[in-house]
Parts: structure tokens; C-alpha cells; sequence
């Protein structure tokens, strides 16, 4: 009876230690796939965050495009303006020029 008694604790003292051992690898197993997972989480992140990036530079630099191009027409219309203004402005000192120098010799 006390050989029952003590196989029968070897037993169970066995298939204890064979629980936490599985219970350990099933443990390991699923930190493993956790880990895995994050990992991949992470990658996709890091990837969408990319993407994010490229598309918001790339409307940066076609908002920044647009406004160089207004720009640069804006810049030519006053240029024409001013080329404009300045060859009425020239127009009339030489009119004015013109008038003087017929009244200076008597041609009003």
C-alpha cells in the first residue's frame, strides 16, 4: 500500500512537471507569436508612416510648385505694368519735350 501510495505520488509528482513544461512551452510558443506579431504590426506602421510622408511632401511640393508658377506670372504681368507705364511715362517727357522745343523755335 505505501509502494501504491508512493508510485502514485511519482506519478503525479511526474505529470506535474510534465503540466508545466508544456505549460511553459505553450507559454514560449505564444510570446514567440506575440512577438511576431508586433513585429509585423510595427513593420506596417512604419510603412504606412512612410507612405504618409511621401504623399504629404508630395502635395507640399505641388502646392509650393502651383504657388512658384502664380508667382512667377504675377512677377511677368507687373513687369509688363510697369513696361507699360514706363513707356507712357517716356511717351509724355518726350511729347512734353517735343512741345518745348517747337515753342522754343516758334512752332506752338
Amino acid at each position: 500500500m505505501k509502494e501504491d501510495i508512493l508510485n502514485l505520488i511519482l506519478q503525479a509528482e511526474n505529470e506535474y512537471h510534465i503540466t508545466v513544461k508544456d505549460a511553459v512551452t505553450t507559454a514560449e510558443k505564444y510570446a514567440d507569436e506575440c512577438k511576431e506579431e508586433q513585429d509585423i504590426y510595427r513593420k506596417n506602421i512604419k510603412h504606412e508612416w512612410q507612405l504618409f510622408k511621401k504623399a504629404e511632401n508630395d502635395r507640399l511640393e505641388k502646392a509650393l510648385c502651383e504657388d512658384e508658377q502664380k508667382k512667377k506670372a504675377e512677377t511677368a504681368e507687373l513687369k509688363e505694368r510697369l513696361r507699360v507705364c514706363q513707356q507712357k511715362k517716356a511717351d509724355l517727357i518726350s511729347e512734353r519735350l517735343k512741345r518745348e522745343v517747337l515753342s522754343l523755335y516758334g512752332y506752338s
